[in-house]
């Protein structure tokens, strides 16, 4: 959000923005209002402080929506009070109660057409696909703070089963559950059958 706040984007949106607080501040603003709010960054992760900016009120929505998307395939939802601030030319989805961003209704209960923004910022790690691909004309995969990373053998494991690979070709765990060097297959892809 901040990135493309400082790069000035226009006709972007990103979701989800969890924030309890600036639902409820938007909510008691209303529709047209400038709001100040402290945006994310309130689950103690390193280097993801609170965005410190006035947005504007854009839409507000009581937080249900049905999820029509190939992931959730129907799913009632409820997010919570929800609105849809601006700063500048980005539209920013803030809810009340989390949820996998995966589904293109996500920006629809919040008045924001995914199919006419130039840029979409969805906060999840691959469960969007199935639902934005077929929008994307490219689809670029960042690295933000958080409390998951986005390959899993970056975790500091220490009690994996011994050999157990966390990606395909990766280093096998070895007894001391530090993951060791991967084979060598003499510049040859091993494939098991």
């Amino acid at each position: 959000m901040r990135a493309l706040v400082k790069a000035e984007a226009q006709n972007a949106a990103i979701g989800l923005i969890v924030d309890p607080a600036a639902a409820e501040a938007a909510h008691l603003a209303g529709v047209g209002a400038d709001v100040n709010v402290a945006l994310g960054g309130h689950a103690s992760v390193t280097d993801d402080a609170p965005f410190q900016t006035t947005a504007t009120v854009v839409h507000l929505s009581d937080g249900t929506l049905r999820a029509t998307g190939p992931y959730y395939g129907g799913t009632a939802l409820n997010l919570g009070p929800s609105a849809c601030l601006r700063i500048g030319g980005v539209h920013v989805v803030v809810t009340s109660r989390i949820a996998q961003m995966a589904d293109r209704e996500m920006f629809r209960f919040v008045g924001i057409p995914p199919e006419e923004m130039g840029l979409l910022v969805v906060k999840s790690s691959t469960h969007f696909r199935a639902d934005f691909a077929p929008i994307a004309r490219d689809i670029l995969v960042a690295c933000a703070p958080g409390p998951m990373p986005l390959n899993p053998a970056d975790l500091p494991f220490t009690r994996l089963r011994v050999g157990l690979r966390l990606s395909p070709d990766g280093p096998r765990f070895g007894a001391d559950g530090a993951p060791s060097a991967p084979p060598d297959h003499g510049g040859k892809t091993a494939m098991a059958q």
